[in-house]
């Protein structure tokens, strides 16, 4: 079982973790108000205090248009046309400084704080949506497009992605020249007909661009895994269902080190949080049932996996270093998520 050295600098970190959560709470509702309004000069003004009292960077709330109009994908890439049984076409128009996220989760400061970069576009901006019902399905969003920045980025060689979408990350790993050819493995044959009727012609390239119908799953193993030089797996909606998805990746305990998931940060921030609690009631000799039982539902498969996990180790930690490696160190955390 894990064990502290109880000294100072423990009880100061234990302390800032504290704060930090309660901070997080607070940011949250002083910036609800302003999230998905048009901001008014007073507003903005408004707001940039909140961001300043956090410490978060605002130096421009103001983003440029060009981030999505040159956007290869948004500008080459037309949407008007798709059409199925349960898929539509509509157009959604961002208002002029309409404040909205402009990333998922990033991390601030060495502690529990996270914030969504936030900002608007000076002028009114339409965004083309694939509606699903009333629900929008797929859109080349500002949110989407930042979020992949990275996995586009380490692009190379032969890539391969789970989860084919519209086509965003595919198409802008074919534009690269460090990228040979992309493979893509997607579960839903109606999204592969829709993309290769609508989408996959006005791709601009002529590299190899290979789909197959299939369930990720089946496909994590590590001789599938090894045949390409860089994977990104983004087959989950968002953060909010990510983490069950993930986890289930983990628990393959695969450990190669040329995959990365998208909005990683984002879907474990809550684990972050629950290791947190677990070590606190750990370093304050409280009951690991306290703990258990203090815990929903729905994060109680995670809480049970995080004691086994610490049940295991045998470590002394004595330093704020030590403490904040088991919180933030991702080795450790999809090593839980893999018990």
């Amino acid at each position: 079982m894990i064990k502290f050295e109880r000294n100072i600098e423990q009880d100061l970190a234990m302390k800032n973790l504290l704060i930090s959560m309660v901070d997080m709470s607070d940011y949250l509702s002083a910036v609800l108000n302003y999230t998905g309004k048009i901001l008014t000069p007073r507003q903005e003004k408004e707001l940039i205090k909140i961001l300043k009292k956090y410490r978060i960077p605002h130096e421009g709330l103001k983003y440029d248009v060009k981030i999505l109009s040159e956007n290869p994908y948004f500008r080459d890439i037309h949407l008007e046309e798709v059409s199925s049984p349960t898929v539509k076409y509509d157009k959604a128009t961002i208002k002029k400084r309409t404040l909205i996220n402009m990333n998922f989760h990033q991390p601030l400061g060495k502690y529990l704080f996270h914030h969504h970069p936030m900002g608007y576009f000076e002028s009114d901006i339409d965004l083309p949506v694939l509606m699903e019902g009333d629900k929008v399905w797929m859109s080349p969003a500002v949110s989407e497009i930042e979020s992949m920045r990275p996995g586009i980025k380490r692009g190379h060689g032969k890539c391969l992605t789970f989860g084919l979408g519209i086509g965003v990350l595919p198409y802008l790993w074919l534009l690269k020249d460090e990228v040979e050819e992309v493979t893509v493995v997607e579960f839903n044959q109606d999204v592969i007909d829709l993309f290769e009727i609508y989408i996959r012609p006005q791709f601009k390239t002529n590299k190899n661009l290979k789909i197959i119908h299939g369930n990720a799953f089946d496909y994590y193993n590590e001789e599938f895994l090894n045949r390409f030089d860089y994977v990104y797996v983004d087959f989950w909606e968002s953060n909010e269902d990510g983490l069950e998805l993930y986890t289930r990746l983990m628990e393959k305990k695969i450990t190669l080190t040329h995959i990365d998931y998208w909005v990683e940060d984002s879907i474990l921030s809550d684990l972050k949080y629950l290791v947190s609690s677990y070590l606190h009631a750990v370093y304050d000799d409280k009951g690991i049932t306290d703990f258990l039982s203090a815990t929903d539902d729905e994060m109680m498969p995670y809480a049970k996996k995080i004691n086994r996990y610490f049940k295991k180790r045998t470590d002394l930690i004595s330093t704020e270093d030590q403490l904040l490696g088991f919180i933030h160190g991702i080795d450790v955390l999809r090593e839980i998520l893999g018990q």
